[in-house]
């Protein structure tokens, strides 16, 4: 392949391998062995788990920059450009830097057919080692044990909230998706769980391995305060930490875990406290609880699209409609469910424009609007992001909230039309 535009590769990797996910690591790891890029010896913080890995990479990210270092993160999915899933020191990749991994990878993997998101996770290692990153930061894609990062030895693992999602795949239960996650983890090196009820399987699995478990509730503590909140582990305590914008009280627990991670759980890992204030006051993740400007008051963009995730953005809206109504533009991608998240949203919209997300992959609109109407919810209307724009906008006054929620998808399009902003960039497959 030697086209050089980028969206001409990324065309190319769509088709390349012939299933979208394909959970293994055979291929994957023969190219990166190929490649060399195993024996790198920048030190890796992984991170898995159903909600909150890109809220805790995020944190992490911005710690280890107010700390002096060049984070190299790995994220998915983006919102507007590609570039955005590949970050060193905080900043999006350029395409040259992803062109010379892709051909790089392309020439190394012989007649290896590899996924979208295995030639991905291949061309973020390129490009870390390539720039010097260190720590390098990786977001698992699916599960752990089979996904593509789990190639890459983690140095210290990151498990955060498990919950039932992806169960086509991970399992039906949270101690099976929790043995999933939890192969990431390596033997004697440290876990930070983050989930504040954590499956059995999570110490299970730990003690199995001889590693360092760090569980949110046992050996690390936190607490919110209105405007602050309060880490403590043994007698190291913070107080007064910033809150990053888009956290509620219970998602400051991806933040706890952020903090353990680089607050002793590995001592080659640490930073002082100094840093963890500043880069807590610095991080930002685009597409989660982000505020936007408009009529009433504004927008709300959120790409929140499991059952954990709404029921944050639920308990948001809720305090929110003492003071106005709420109006949601909604869309969902087909493997979510939709009746789990109109339980929990259904009591805190007052009205609802179903988004036409034009996506072979999402819920058809006229489903939504179906089983909204069933609920009796008031359905204003249907179709493009610029149509829920006008028609929220115009009926907006006041307090009043507009909020984008339920995918990637979603916020993508808002951001497309000038709703909100991102950080350096994100479209979504997702």
């Amino acid at each position: 392949m030697s086209t050089p535009s980028l969206d001409a590769w990324l065309a190319w990797l769509e088709g390349l391998h012939p299933r979208e996910i394909e959970l293994g690591l055979g291929r994957i790891t023969e190219v990166a062995d190929r490649l060399g890029l195993r024996a790198a010896s920048a030190p890796i913080i992984t991170v898995a788990g159903t909600n909150g890995k890109g809220s805790t990479v995020a944190c992490l990210e911005a710690i280890y920059q107010a700390g002096g270092h060049r984070p190299g993160a790995y994220t998915s999915p983006h919102l507007l450009r590609y570039n955005e899933r590949i970050r060193v020191d905080g900043a999006p990749v350029e395409d040259a830097a992803i062109l010379e991994a892709f051909r790089a990878i392309d020439a190394a993997r012989g007649r290896t057919t590899l996924t979208y998101f295995e030639f991905a996770t291949l061309a973020a290692a390129w490009c870390f080692r390539e720039s010097g990153a260190d720590p390098w930061l990786l977001e698992v894609g699916l599960g752990g044990r089979l996904d593509a990062t789990n190639c890459f030895n983690a140095d210290l693992a990151v498990v955060t909230t498990i919950d039932l999602d992806h169960m086509e795949w991970l399992g039906d239960n949270r101690e099976a998706i929790a043995g999933e996650k939890m192969g990431i983890a390596r033997p004697a090196r440290p876990v930070v769980c983050a989930d504040a009820r954590p499956p059995r399987r999570i110490a299970e699995r730990a003690s199995a391995l001889d590693a360092p478990l760090w569980q949110l509730g046992r050996d690390y503590h936190y607490a919110a305060d209105r405007q602050a909140w309060t880490w403590w582990q043994g007698e190291r305590r913070y107080r007064d930490l910033p809150r990053p914008g888009w956290m509620g009280d219970a998602a400051l627990a991806n933040a706890a875990g952020a903090v353990m991670a680089v607050s002793g759980a590995h001592p080659a890992l640490a930073v002082g406290p100094s840093a963890i204030r500043d880069g807590l006051a610095a991080a930002r993740l685009a597409g989660r609880h982000a505020p936007a400007p408009g009529p009433g008051a504004g927008w709300l963009l959120d790409v929140g699209h499991n059952p954990s995730a709404i029921a944050l953005l639920a308990e948001r809206l809720e305090a929110h409609r003492a003071n106005g109504k709420v109006r949601m533009a909604f869309g969902l991608m087909a493997r979510k469910p939709i009746a789990p998240l109109l339980s929990l949203l259904g009591p805190v919209v007052d009205e609802w424009y179903v988004l036409d997300l034009d996506d072979p992959q999402s819920h058809p609109w006229t489903e939504i609007t179906t089983a909204l109407e069933r609920a009796g919810q008031v359905v204003i209307g249907a179709g493009d992001a610029a149509g829920a724009r006008q028609r929220m906008e115009a009926a907006t006054s006041g307090n009043d909230l507009m909020v984008a929620a339920g995918s990637f998808r979603v916020v993508e399009a808002f951001m497309r039309i000038g709703v909100g902003a991102c950080n350096g960039s994100g479209s979504g497959r997702n």
